[in-house]
């Protein structure tokens, strides 16, 4: 595991110059062996605390409403961007979330971390 994450970073390395140090672990689930991989790559792992579900919900009103009425303070909502229904809701996602007095920042300055190497 530890060199998948090695190996994702040069290739990432090569393609941005910039070394990632953030890291979701798929489903948001770590085991022993990669929690060691973590570790020994120089990790952070960053989860989330708002689950949007759009992988399972495609209805647009619905899935805005979830998340609009979740957010909080600090909340770090999980989209995924293969979800064509996420594509179509951001721009009000954003927009609404601004209006309720939030702003998106970049997941390194909320929680204070080093996103590169």
């Amino acid at each position: 595991m530890t060199a998948d994450l090695l190996q994702m970073n040069a290739c990432m390395e090569r393609a941005t110059g910039l070394v990632p140090r953030l890291f979701r672990p798929p489903y948001g689930v770590t085991n022993p062996n990669l929690a060691r991989a973590i570790a020994r790559g120089g990790f952070t792992p960053v989860g989330w605390n708002i689950r949007s579900l759009d992988t399972v919900i495609k209805d647009e009103k619905k899935l805005l409403r979830r998340t609009i009425g979740r957010l909080k303070p600090g909340a770090i909502v999980l989209f995924h961007d293969t979800s064509a229904v996420t594509v179509s809701i951001l721009p009000t996602f954003i927009k609404e979330a601004r209006a309720l007095g939030y702003e998106c920042i970049r997941l390194d300055k909320l929680c204070n971390l080093a996103p590169y190497a």
